[in-house]
């Protein structure tokens, strides 16, 4: 309701109460000497998606509080969530946008949901499925557990916890073994005729003898020399540049002026070649006619579109499987057009104009610095607090500023979460709630709900519109938007002249991409009737398969892959290769010897009723989850004598958490659901999120929330 100062020990909950005057003082004279005696890199933004207005947020990138960091020049701590999937995306597909538009989920004839539960986590997309199905769409639900899209298939497909991929590379084996690839489509629209020399590099001109005489501009604007990738045209008999082939070759290709290669297909087709239906289904326990029939649907009864969740993602194999899953819509041909490839709802209209909104000069044309440095989260906790160094070098971190976002509940391994919590020397906490994080805080500032303010939103998941957030009360208690605080900040720090905008005109700003200015948006002409659609995506992503890579082809192999996080971890970059790799899971997968003395992974899967930890505190919801559960299978209960509503303990080596049992015939054998949103307070004891890791996948900076093994006892 309030400014206030901790008193008691941190995480206790006591505070006293003090003036805003008294809160932003103190803020900046810890930041300035933190500032002059250790850079200001010494400071760590955390930017929470738990308000995505433009004004108020902390996650979009054109955010005032972005802006704020870029003026200071802090550090920024990245979540690293949500990461394999999308990055999967882009490692095949080049540039998105990825996916066809909610109005084309009509023209399907079968819809596969792989890894998700629609009408659970993204309730306003779940009737497009629905009203396709009615009008005569198959509705296919592959996921772990019986649950309420799967309720309103017409046929569900049970798989095993993070072996997905495997189930997507057993199907494409059976695509090859029946001959049912799309040949066409593999040959006009993606890499798969490229050529690969012993070495793993791609045959290129000047492997023939040909200089490049023409260059391109890379990403960091350097002129780089053009040397052409080759393939073998069947047509002409020949190795030709790519571009210049009528009929590149998919495989048997003689040794080339005495160089030996093959083809990225024939690649493929080895590394699939272990995946028999036996195989894949002891891996995936899926039988093998669903397998097969999996395998006729994408290549031999019409268009399939897929819906492709994030209940992947979060494995530590994550990236794997997506890739494995992408591979199959590209050997089915399953992409480019209406009815077919990736499902993904209607496109928003972004972050804004980041740039512009980074880089606006102040009242006196001084330029922001940007962002001091990026930090990824377990690098931040695990290594660089604790020790002061980030890769050997020095690397202080001395405060820890989060608006807009609750670490200590939302991300994984609570244990190192509060170990750096109790670890940094200053934390502000900017919030509307008394959540988990902010009984960490030293100085907790009260931001007041979007009710409260008015802001805009450009950034969504899956929604068309930019909305205009109007006031429905003024802020209670002494609560202020987050936008003034930020501008308070600004202006204690000496950054005052960084932040002369109006609301209105940061907006329009905003507003600028170039999109908005071909359409002439403001926000004025948005505020007059309190939306507008956005159409800045067209209907079909990646339309009659011209892809966003540098050869306009979907991509199955990379010579030169990199990681997109260094933490000095050690590299097989040979996995990262191929897109057809897969590996299992690293505690889910049900052979791994872990399983012996921790039989159970747990899903800690979405609430109906919450958005993440948003909304713990409105008490008619509690009415629908009213308490921490654990779904059980009944046999699995059985065989530990728990009945329905006994009070059970889930742990391991990593820490545990106790809740109620709830039996579901719907879960796997040793697979239970745990709702992911309930704050540590409302656990009968310890909490879901210290049962889990936070290590990385090596190439990948993505949190795993369900690769975690547990045993569970009766208390």
């Amino acid at each position: 309701q309030y400014p206030m100062r901790r008193v008691g020990e941190r995480g206790s909950g006591e505070f006293e109460r003090i003036t805003w005057d008294e809160a932003i003082a103190e803020i900046a004279e810890k930041w300035k000497s933190y500032r002059e005696e250790f850079g200001p890199t010494s400071i760590a933004f955390f930017l929470g998606s738990g308000n995505t207005g433009t004004l108020g947020g902390g996650a979009p990138e054109g955010s005032v509080m972005a802006r704020l960091l870029n003026v200071m020049g802090a550090s920024r701590v990245l979540p690293d969530r949500d990461i394999a999937t999308p990055m999967a995306w882009a490692y095949m597909f080049g540039a998105g946008p990825y996916g066809n538009r909610s109005s084309d989920a009509i023209n399907a004839k079968h819809h596969v949901i792989w890894g998700g539960d629609t009408a659970v986590s993204q309730k306003q997309l779940a009737h497009f499925f629905l009203e396709a199905r009615d009008a005569g769409t198959e509705l296919v639900v592959i996921d772990i557990a019986y649950r309420t899209m799967a309720s309103k298939s017409d046929w569900f497909i049970p798989v095993h916890p993070a072996t997905d991929g495997a189930l997507a590379l057993g199907a494409i084996r059976e695509i090859f073994e029946q001959g049912w690839e799309a040949t066409d489509f593999l040959r006009d629209h993606t890499e798969a005729p490229l050529l690969i020399k012993e070495d793993g590099m791609f045959l290129r001109m000047s492997d023939l003898g040909v200089e490049p005489t023409e260059t391109t501009t890379n990403a960091q604007g350097q002129e780089i020399p053009v040397d052409p990738y080759v393939v073998w045209d069947e047509a002409s008999s020949s190795a030709v540049p790519l571009a210049q082939a009528t009929k590149p070759a998919l495989g048997g290709v003689a040794p080339i002026e005495g160089i030996a290669v093959r083809t990225e297909m024939e690649m493929i087709r080895e590394a699939v070649e272990p995946w028999t239906l036996e195989h894949t289904s002891e891996v995936t326990g899926v039988s093998v006619e669903d397998i097969q029939h999996l395998a006729h649907l994408y290549t031999q009864e019409g268009d399939v579109q897929t819906d492709m969740k994030f209940g992947l993602n979060h494995y530590n194999n994550g990236m794997y499987s997506s890739k494995c899953v992408n591979s199959l819509l590209l050997v089915s041909g399953q992409m480019g057009r209406s009815g077919s490839g990736l499902f993904t709802g209607e496109p928003n209209f972004g972050e804004g104009n980041v740039q512009a909104c980074i880089t606006m000069p102040s009242a006196t044309g001084e330029v922001p610095q940007g962002v001091g440095a990026i930090l990824n989260w377990t690098d931040f906790c695990n290594n660089i607090v604790p020790t002061g160094k980030k890769l050997g070098e020095d690397f202080p971190i001395k405060s820890f500023y989060a608006s807009c976002t609750n670490v200590v509940s939302n991300q994984t391994d609570q244990n190192k979460t509060l170990e750096l919590m109790n670890a940094i020397e200053f934390i502000v906490i900017q919030d509307m709630t008394m959540n988990d994080t902010a009984l960490y805080a030293d100085i907790l500032l009260p931001a007041c709900h979007w009710f409260e303010t008015e802001d805009l939103r450009v950034r969504y998941y899956c929604n068309p519109y930019l909305l205009w957030n109007e006031k429905a009360v003024e802020p209670l208690y002494e609560s202020k938007p987050d936008f003034e605080i930020y501008k308070l900040i600004a202006e204690a720090m000496g950054y005052g002249d960084f932040f002369q905008f109006t609301a209105d005109e940061y907006l329009n700003v905003v507003l600028s991409t170039p999109y908005g200015q071909e359409k002439g948006i403001t926000i004025d002409k948005i505020r007059e009737k309190n939306y507008l659609r956005c159409d800045n995506d067209p209907a079909i992503a990646f339309e009659g398969g011209v892809f966003g890579t540098a050869t306009g082809r979907a991509m199955f192999y990379r010579e030169a892959p990199q990681p997109d996080y260094n933490m000095g971890q050690e590299l097989d970059l040979e996995k990262e290769k191929l897109s057809v790799f897969w590996e299992p899971a690293r505690e889910a997968d049900l052979s791994n010897p872990i399983r012996e003395k921790f039989p159970f992974t747990i899903c800690c899967e979405h609430m109906r009723t919450r958005a993440h930890t948003q909304w713990y505190d409105v008490d008619y919801l509690k009415e629908f989850e009213a308490a921490p559960v654990c779904r059980i299978n009944p046999e699995d209960a059985a065989e530990l004598g728990i009945e329905e509503g006994d009070t059970i303990r889930l742990y391991n080596d990593r820490g545990s958490v106790t809740m109620l049992a709830v039996l579901n015939p719907g879960q796997q054998r040793k697979a239970v659901h745990c709702p992911r949103s309930f704050l540590t307070r409302e656990h009968i004891d310890g909490d879901l999120a210290r049962t889990t890791f936070n290590d990385y996948n090596q190439a990948c900076r993505n949190q795993s929330y369900f690769d975690c093994a547990v045993a569970i006892e009766k208390l």
